[in-house]
Order: structure tokens, then sequence, then C-alpha cells
């Protein structure tokens, strides 16, 4: 049996990085899926951290767009570390592996098959 991942993004004020890194990661996504590295039950989960930007609606449209993408929200900005936390807490019963990157898309994404 393959393992569910689930990629935790925190986000906060991405509005212009966003519509950029989503495609790449779904990219990932989907190529760990091919290559039968993961589960079809894998997703993305973006963190909003209580963005005063458009943050929350570009998630909620990628969510509505793809199943693979997910999204939670935090009442107001908690901070990269918190908004991390708070998303690994809502996949832990829901994935066997979790990966934490940035939404900037400065972190390789490619590591992700580097095990």
């Amino acid at each position: 049996m393959k393992p569910t991942l689930y990629i935790v993004i925190p986000c906060y004020n991405e509005e212009k990085v966003l519509p950029i890194t989503a495609p790449l990661f779904l990219d990932q996504l989907k190529s760990m899926q091919s290559k039968d590295l993961i589960s079809a039950d894998s997703r993305i989960m973006f963190v909003n951290d209580g963005s005063k930007d458009s943050t929350w609606d570009i998630i909620k449209q990628l969510a509505k767009e793809n199943s693979s993408f997910i999204g939670v929200t935090l009442s107001r900005n908690r901070g990269h570390q918190n908004a991390v936390l708070a998303g690994l807490m809502e996949a832990k019963d829901k994935s066997d592996i979790t990966i934490s990157i940035d939404c900037d898309g400065q972190d390789d994404i490619g590591a992700m098959t580097k095990w």
C-alpha cells in the first residue's frame, strides 16, 4: 500500500507567488503519484496564516478547481512555526508522511523524492 503524503505549506500574504508556485507543487505531487511513490489520496495543504491580502481567496479557488489542494485558515496571524504546526496537526490523522515547504518556491521541490 502506498503512503499518503500531505505537503503542508504555510502562507502569509502570498497572493503574488501562490499562482506561480501552486502549479509547481501540484506537478511534483502528480509526478510522485505517477511513479507510485504516494497514494492518490495525497494532498497539498495550504495554511493561511491570517493573511491581509487575497491569499485565502486564492487558496479557496485552487481547492475548488482541484481536489489535490486543500486549505486551512487561521483566524489571525500566528507566525510561521504556528502555521506549520496547525497544518501538521490537521494532517496527522489523514497522512502517513508530511512535508513542510515554504510557499515562495525557494526550497528545492525535487528534494521530496530524495529519500
